[in-house]
């Protein structure tokens, strides 16, 4: 088994999910973002997943967001969305945070260089064959090779891998696009459509994986918080 990385889709304040990041689509819960935290650290939790919706679209993250990894420091968190810029990013890194960068990672990687390769996931988002930026709401112009190519060179090997087409839909992990990118080098985190830990062990299977991200399976119990396997690979102990 591989780490299950809880996620958090945070938007006005709240917990939300979206459908294949469509805005149109958004499920609001009724839970409190330090509570839900507290509870998949209280679960065994070590690394947890946090998407700035509102910074995605130019907003500012919560102020009460950027104090997560001082209140609960045995975890880390990585945090993306809107994270374009090499200043916005090293701000992120002074708070504490893992940083996934997209868009600036697939446009103009070269930003990066010299920023933490060991703090930094870049994030792999894919519809088809071609790597989508700026929300998922723009294609990539360059080959999705020449990316890949590009961020290896600087040293950046830790990727998180999103079929955009199966987020939030509860259909299944895009093994395809994984297996792709483990194989080009990457270190991967797995996103979209987990909906249980059969899921999980499938997407350990596969050379590369390291990791698994879950926003809707565990916040809607698909995924049971008091399950030892559940516990377990929350803690990367298994």
């Amino acid at each position: 088994m591989i780490q299950l990385i809880p996620s958090l889709d945070l938007l006005g304040g709240g917990v939300v999910r979206l459908l294949r990041g469509d805005f149109g689509k958004v499920t609001h819960y009724e839970l409190k973002p330090e509570a839900w935290v507290a509870k998949l650290v209280e679960a065994g939790a070590t690394r947890i997943h946090l998407v700035d919706l509102d910074g995605a679209f130019g907003l500012a993250l919560q102020p009460d967001f950027q104090g997560f990894p001082k209140r609960f420091p045995n975890v880390r968190f990585q945090l993306g969305g809107g994270l374009r810029s090499r200043v916005i990013i090293q701000q992120a890194l002074g708070n504490g945070f893992d940083v996934v960068v997209g868009t600036l990672a697939v446009e103009k990687p070269r930003e990066l260089a010299g920023l933490p390769t060991d703090r930094v996931i870049v994030a792999l988002d894919l519809r088809g064959d071609r790597v989508v930026t700026k929300g998922w709401q723009a294609t990539s112009s360059c080959d999705s090779t020449d990316v890949f190519e590009s961020l290896l060179s600087l040293g950046f090997t830790r990727a998180l891998v999103t079929d955009v087409s199966r987020d939030g839909s509860m259909q299944g992990p895009g093994i395809e696009a994984t297996t792709w990118i483990a194989k080009e080098g990457f270190s991967v985190q797995a996103s979209g459509g987990l909906r249980n830990l059969e899921d999980l062990a499938a997407l350990a299977a596969i050379p590369g994986v390291v990791g698994a991200i879950s926003g809707k399976a565990l916040l809607e119990g698909r995924i049971a918080l008091d399950d030892p396997q559940t516990r377990a690979a929350l803690s990367g102990e298994c």
